[in-house]
């Protein structure tokens, strides 16, 4: 096996791919003359592109690392979090496209403010900042701890290359930038995932057959578990949790709600989201099976791992990429890996910038030129990106991102799937809603904080549910109470839609 230095001809895979993402977006800077071109492109975009796009925005290094480090520890029973993934997809595209399309202009939370008041449009949007500052700063963490980890390179030194290099392309291409980089960074996580699955099966004694065995046997291939305990986690668990995860995905994300604007037309919008719906699929199940099978891997080749990396789950993917794999195809792996970040941080980016634009400088700003407007718009990019960087620095001594990131998943968003749901499918008031919201993330703080395991609030009575409930159960609280208080306050009529800008 490999020493786990890079050769140069490894390095120059990845100079090479970083180069190229940074041209590419630089290609398109001349072109980007408005705020409206640089948030939601020519309008000529095809629909197949903004499905990579949005496909690669949804996977993250995330899926990289953290879904192998997952099945390496248990199986495959978290694979089931995306079975509910086709329901979602297809609410979405039969409701959530045109819905959006129609109604707002850029910002998804436009919508709240119009049918529930300025309050809502600030709450959603504010929940939206600050999850995503979060994850672009958990994501580019968890890549360059990877990368540190095969390189031996200092991560600060990491995080600040690949962190400038986003930013450098998403300030200069806009959306028309990311979207083009998405589509290679797309095809090129697909194909590092595959390529990674292939050596693992044809790299240990006996072959493929011996690591599908080893892996059958050691029950790494369970995928339901019948078991049901609100504590715990199970196939109804995870089955809710990727509901609920993922149609709070398709209504209330910025960084999905804005691609329904960039594609052409409507039909064009809906074939991009079910594209980017089944690849997401494909690359859960291409991720959860590497950790499963690098699991028979080593068990096959006693001492190859060493005993540190079983308490550090989240390292033991990059430490194969580093010692199991070719000089080139180390490289290639690594470029997948750079592939999976840089998308995520590049359309977080974009998506930010248009949220704190639409919904704050054209409010207090109204009267500037699409020269001013523009030049706004990039320099929240640039701060976006310097404040992501200085938090990923910071963030350490995080014991296993995939639980980390899970938790998070779960319990962000304090209720605004709720909200949504309120305003599309019922006509109760503003004041119902807020009081809904109360309730809402009343429930999720006590839950959170006085769980079975917990030593905070002693006082208060312990929550049975699992951290995967609390999300679902959050908005479902908000949802219901919002709806039962609209019933005795007296209905309150969406306003006048605004025209839509040009």
């Amino acid at each position: 096996m490999r020493t786990g230095a890079l050769t140069p001809l490894d390095w120059a895979i990845l100079l090479g791919y970083l180069g190229l993402m940074v041209a590419l977006g630089l290609r398109f800077r001349k072109r980007q003359e408005s705020s409206h071109r640089y948030f939601l492109g020519s309008g000529k975009l095809p629909g197949w592109a903004v499905g990579m796009s949005m496909f690669a925005t949804v996977i993250s290094s995330w899926a990289f690392l953290a879904l192998p480090a997952k099945s390496f520890q248990t199986d495959l029973q978290y694979l089931t979090a995306v079975s509910a993934l086709p329901l979602a997809a297809w609410i979405g595209a039969r409701w959530f496209v045109p819905f959006f399309r129609d109604r707002i202009r850029l910002s998804a939370y436009e919508y709240l403010e119009r049918r529930f008041g300025l309050f809502a449009r600030l709450y959603g949007n504010i929940a939206f900042l600050v999850v995503h500052f979060g994850k672009m700063a958990a994501i580019l963490y968890l890549l360059c701890l990877a990368m540190a980890e095969i390189t031996g390179a200092d991560i600060f030194l990491l995080i600040t290359v690949v962190g400038a290099s986003t930013v450098v392309y998403t300030f200069f291409g806009g959306m028309e930038g990311v979207v083009w980089t998405d589509v290679a960074q797309g095809f090129l996580l697909l194909a590092a995932g595959m390529i990674a699955i292939g050596f693992i099966l044809f790299g240990a004694p006996g072959g493929a057959e011996a690591v599908l065995q080893t892996a059958w046997d050691g029950g790494k291939f369970r995928l339901i578990n019948t078991t049901f305990d609100w504590g715990k986690t199970g196939t109804v668990l995870l089955v809710f949790f990727g509901l609920n995860f993922y149609t709070q995905k398709y209504m209330s994300d910025q960084t999905v709600v804005q691609r329904y604007l960039v594609a052409p037309t409507e039909s064009q919008a809906r074939r991009a989201l079910w594209m980017s719906s089944l690849l997401v699929v494909l690359v859960w199940v291409i991720f959860m099976t590497v950790g499963a099978l690098l699991w028979a891997y080593y068990r096959l080749q006693p001492g190859e791992l060493p005993d540190a990396l079983l308490q550090k789950p989240d390292k033991i993917f990059p430490y194969f990429i580093g010692h199991g794999l070719p000089s080139g195809i180390t490289g290639f792996i690594m470029a997948g890996l750079l592939a999976a970040t840089m998308s995520t941080l590049s359309s977080d980016l974009n998506c930010l910038s248009a949220v704190i634009f639409d919904d704050y400088y054209r409010k207090l700003r109204p009267n500037r030129t699409e020269q001013q407007q523009l030049f706004f718009s990039r320099l929240v990019v640039a701060v976006a990106g310097l404040l992501g960087v200085v938090l990923a620095m910071a963030m350490t001594q995080i014991h296993s991102m995939a639980d980390a990131a899970f938790d998070f998943v779960s319990l962000v968003g304090g209720g605004v799937l709720g909200m949504y749901l309120l305003g599309m499918l019922t006509r109760t008031t503003a004041r119902a809603v807020y009081l809904g919201l109360v309730y809402g993330v009343a429930f999720v703080l006590w839950a959170y904080f006085c769980g079975a395991n917990s030593t905070l609030f002693l006082a208060l009575p312990r929550s049975p549910f699992h951290s995967l409930w609390v999300g679902l159960v959050g908005n479902l609280v908000v949802f219901v109470c919002g709806w039962l208080a609209g019933l005795m306050m007296k209905p309150q009529h969406e306003a006048t839609r605004p025209p839509l800008a040009p």
